[in-house]
């Protein structure tokens, strides 16, 4: 039986504080993450895991293991992504730091820098709700492992893998997500130990990534991974500004379609880090312009007692309301805000009101108008704030992408003055190759 750990802290205590993944992963034993194969298989495939365990280096190369490889892929992004969700909404105007504590007050005042060790080193398995967890190594961890694996399943054959393309079509498609993380909230990239970049050459990899996926999973006919990938696709080419583009890859998503990032109460790894940090633990509130918005797209709630800060009153999103609460990665919804926002740059102002307004009709809202191109694309980004708000990132790209003006003076929460950082610094350890 193959046994997996879904530790990557081992991987950066046996080879370092700052390593870049690429060395976490080629000096060390493979030690893999698989929260989200759990559940998902019976007891007489390759699939039967207990955790924790390794995988020995010599072993990696076996072909039996590819179902388990894909699934670790899976495990790290969403380990990754739990954490980019925290620290993006702590970043943005969703949250308030609600504790009087430095590195909070770094998160959540726009103070990180790119020395911040939470920032630049910290982990999934950090359960101290002051900090939204690791931004930076687990991120790249997940972006390298895809790259890793991906190579690995394109070196076997059909005969030695069974569901090789789909699996194939997993990977690029989990590893097009990192890339766009990087692209659309980091200053500046660098990947494997090569030059620093500007943001929009991550997302140009994304674009190949995402293109690579769809084809796969169009020939797999995993339909699934396609609507994941043609949402991310859509959103690289949104961040891109190739409007027509970002149409044409969000119109095919269906409606219903969503994809989750799983979570468990299970493995601190897994937490739900927004209920963990801000309902549980009370670090961080909802921020106040996010209280008076009467819509169901944003659920707050007054929990109607003080915060970790006495006198600060504990306001809360109920999107997650457990540890193991998912929180969505993809889905039609985002596609067609996508797809509203590209229609209204195109001068289309009918068709991005409409697909507004055909939401807010279900959802018992009244109807929107705009009447010029500037005013259409105002409401899909006030829109977006309210169908997106406490996941993906959503709210931090937008207000980067569209030079939207950062909250400014002081905290009303905690009285502390906000910083001026806007997107992720470069951590220093990537650009010294320390």
């Amino acid at each position: 039986m193959v046994t997996i750990s879904h530790s990557v802290r081992e991987m950066r205590d046996m080879c370092g504080p700052f390593q870049r993944a690429r060395r976490l992963v080629r000096r060390c034993t493979w030690i893999l993450s698989l929260p989200a194969a759990i559940g998902l298989v019976g007891c007489d495939t390759i699939l039967d895991v207990e955790l924790p365990g390794r995988i020995p280096a010599e072993q990696i190369d076996d072909p039996a293991l590819a179902s388990i490889l894909a699934q670790s892929v899976i495990g790290d992004l969403e380990c990754a992504y739990n954490n980019y969700v925290m620290g993006a909404a702590v970043h943005s105007d969703e949250f308030e730091g609600a504790i009087a504590n430095l590195s909070a007050i770094q998160w959540s005042h726009r103070n990180v820098t790119e020395a911040t060790l939470e920032y630049v080193s910290g982990t999934c398995e950090t359960t101290d709700g002051f900090f939204p967890g690791g931004m930076h190594v687990p991120m790249q961890t997940a972006r390298f492992l895809s790259e890793n694996v991906f190579e690995r399943l394109e070196g076997w054959t059909d005969a030695q893998v069974a569901n090789r393309s789909a699996l194939m079509a997993t990977v690029r498609a989990y590893g097009g997500y990192t890339y766009t993380f990087f692209g659309e909230t980091y200053c500046s990239i660098a990947f494997d130990g090569g030059p620093v970049q500007q943001p929009a050459a991550a997302l140009g990899v994304a674009e190949q990534r995402f293109a690579e996926a769809m084809s796969l999973a169009q020939g797999a006919g995993a339909t699934d991974i396609l609507n994941m990938a043609g949402v991310g696709m859509a959103r690289v080419k949104m961040n891109l500004k190739k409007w027509a583009q970002a149409a044409a890859a969000a119109a095919p998503v269906p409606a219903g379609f969503r994809k989750d990032a799983t979570r468990s109460a299970a493995n601190p790894r897994r937490y739900n880090r927004l209920f963990l940090g801000g309902i549980q633990n009370g670090y961080y509130v909802i921020a106040q312009a996010y209280r008076t918005i009467n819509d169901p797209r944003v659920p707050v709630a007054d929990r109607g007692r003080d915060a970790a800060t006495a006198g600060v009153r504990l306001w809360v999103t109920t999107k997650y309301p457990a540890l193991e609460s998912p929180i969505r990665f993809a889905s039609y919804e985002e596609a067609q805000l996508i797809r509203a926002e590209a229609l209204a740059e195109q001068g289309d102002v009918a068709g991005a009101m409409t697909i507004l307004n055909n939401r807010r009709t279900a959802l018992g809202l009244r109807a929107l108008s705009a009447g010029s191109q500037a005013e259409a694309v105002s409401h899909v980004i006030e829109e977006r704030r309210k169908e997106l708000s406490f996941e993906g990132g959503h709210r931090l790209t937008d207000l980067i992408r569209k030079s939207i003006p950062w909250k400014i003076g002081s905290s009303p929460t905690m009285q502390n003055p906000y910083g001026a950082v806007t997107c992720w610094p470069l951590p220093t350890q990537e650009r010294s190759g320390a």
